[in-house]
């Protein structure tokens, strides 16, 4: 019913290679998580929780020649998430399912916010490095919100409303939503 989340920013990595390795799932809108995802070892004495995602941001950062590039992954880790599979309802998966949603939507507000700053060659690591904390900062409120507003998707109604901000976020984001940005950068 809580999400763990992980905070990853890479200077040099092969994403593809350390996702197989890590068990990590990429976020994609034709995705149906199951309660099989979730692998990991029970971690909370808290009886009535359920259900806890691991969910995260991989920011890749990276110059070449006048060309600045960030590559901005949300992810699922399989590993790191568990459930009590028969105490898992479908209205509680799906509301966990929502952090990944979330997750998604702020790796794409991100992706906007690198747009619209300026910055330069000297610069450039330190200036994304001050967007992605703030923006995981900002996850982080979102979903601590999300889960106060529906007390862990047992309000039902609050549960749609928010299910409909995220698909409505999505939508409004979708010039976002390519893994990788460029632009030109100078010094």
């Amino acid at each position: 019913m809580r999400i763990f989340s992980v905070l990853l920013f890479v200077f040099l990595l092969s994403s593809a290679t350390t996702f197989a390795q890590r068990d990590l799932i990429e976020w994609n809108d034709t995705l149906q998580l199951s309660v099989e995802d979730y692998k990991g070892a029970i971690t909370s004495k808290d009886t009535s929780q359920h259900i806890s995602s691991s969910c995260g941001l991989y920011c890749i950062p990276q110059i070449t020649g006048d060309t600045a590039s960030v590559t901005i992954i949300a992810y699922f880790d399989r590993n790191k998430s568990w459930a009590k599979r028969k105490r898992v309802t479908p209205l509680l998966l799906q509301h966990e399912l929502g952090h990944f949603d979330l997750t998604e939507i702020f790796a794409r507000k991100m992706k906007k916010r690198i747009l619209a700053m300026k910055t330069k060659k000297s610069t450039f690591i330190k200036d994304v490095q001050k967007v992605y904390e703030k923006t995981w900062e900002d996850l982080q409120k979102q979903n601590a919100a999300y889960d106060r507003a529906t007390d862990f998707s047992n309000v039902e109604f609050a549960q749609r409303t928010w299910q409909n901000y995220i698909k409505e976020n999505l939508v409004h984001y979708h010039m976002y939503s390519s893994q990788t940005i460029r632009f030109p950068i100078r010094d």
